[in-house]
């Protein structure tokens, strides 16, 4: 019997300390878990308070070059800065500074338009000429066919300016680049102003209708044609259209001021067509944007009103004339001058600014922004 006690009470101890041992097992373990060492944060980097440049740095000519053509793209003078970068790339062309000097001059070379970008505006500009152009055609259509009744007129014209818009949003599906749209534009233009060259005048007859027609859209033709072989910017395209304008109105002008018994529309859009073919050659060796181009046609339009004010107390139709050109003349060429800096790249602009160093000390210094 004591035996049987003895036993289960040897059981019940061992099973005791089976059950401490096992907590005693977890219980270090989670001491040894809370007695683990904390993680520190290492030292923040220590960096010399200034840099000093290489000795000999400062005496290095080709640095020194290179240092002063950023100085002189930083004050706004771009022209001198180029100078100064391409003669480094002559006088020293192993020299470290040379690959800078050329990316220096990459940044300062003037950026052209690019001629292929596409364009959402370039398309709804043509969209919109060409649905104009719609009704021009119309109007030839209704003279080619004696229109003789308002529902006739109402529907040649739904139909040819309907049409011209469905052709031109088709046509443009894929996107249209800027000077694309422009020429597009301009060559409709050109081939209706010169249907009033062989007609002398709007159409009268049907076969002078049919004429117009086929002269609108063969200026159509023709300047897609261009575009395979000219490629032009809408800046371009907007010179060339400056010219025809001016060219147009100073022989308009001219007629007045040689006294003929009346002005010859011929006269004009010869003198016009001559003005066109020269301002094509000069786009090609000078760089001009459209935004330019408005402003010296701006010019123009108020040389034009002074010239005209000049006129309305002239004597003759003769003085008349000579005050329109010297007008318009003087518009277009102040104009010209004032806007010479137009399209030049922005200056470096400085700006003080406070400059915080990496072992967090400040001091004063400059900010330089680039805009090319």
């Amino acid at each position: 019997m004591l035996a049987g006690k003895l036993a289960i009470a040897v059981t019940v101890a061992a099973g005791v300390l089976g059950v401490l041992g096992v907590l005693g097992v977890v219980d270090g373990g989670t001491a040894h878990a809370q007695r683990a060492p904390l993680a520190t944060i290492p030292d923040a980097p220590r960096f010399p308070d200034v840099i000093e440049p290489p000795p000999g740095f400062d005496l290095d000519p080709g640095w020194t070059e290179y240092d002063r053509a950023f100085r002189e793209a930083a004050a706004g003078d771009v022209y001198t800065a180029r100078s100064r970068l391409r003669q480094l790339e002559a006088s020293w062309p192993g020299h470290p500074a040379v690959a800078r000097a050329a990316a220096l001059m990459r940044r300062l070379e003037p950026r052209r338009d690019d001629p292929d970008a596409i364009s959402r505006v370039a398309r709804s500009e043509l969209v919109f000429w060409s649905t104009l152009g719609g009704a021009s055609l119309a109007l030839n259509l209704c003279a080619a066919i004696d229109c003789s009744t308002d529902r006739e007129y109402a529907g040649v014209y739904t139909l040819s300016m309907g049409g011209a818009l469905a052709a031109s949003l088709f046509a443009t599906r894929r996107g249209v680049r800027q000077g694309e749209a422009q020429l597009y534009n301009s060559a409709q233009t050109w081939g209706a102003w010169n249907a009033l060259l062989i007609n002398d005048g709007f159409a009268e007859t049907s076969k002078e209708a049919g004429f117009s027609i086929a002269m609108q859209l063969g200026g159509l033709a023709a300047g897609i044609g261009l575009w395979q072989l000219w490629r032009p910017t809408q800046g371009d395209v907007a010179l060339t259209n400056t010219f025809l304008l001016w060219g147009s109105m100073l022989t308009l002008w001219g007629e007045l001021a040689a006294d003929l018994d009346e002005p010859s529309l011929r006269g004009v859009i010869i003198g016009g067509d001559v003005a066109l073919l020269l301002g094509a050659v000069v786009s090609r060796a000078v760089e001009v944007s459209r935004g330019r181009t408005l402003l010296i046609d701006v010019g123009g339009v108020l040389g034009t009103m002074v010239g005209g004010l000049a006129a309305a107390a002239a004597d003759s139709d003769s003085d008349g004339g000579v005050a329109l050109i010297l007008g318009t003349t003087a518009g277009l060429g102040l104009a010209l001058l004032a806007t010479r800096s137009w399209d030049k790249p922005a200056a470096v602009q400085l700006t003080p600014a406070v400059i915080e160093g990496p072992s967090r000390s400040r001091g004063y210094g400059f900010s330089a922004g680039l805009a090319f």
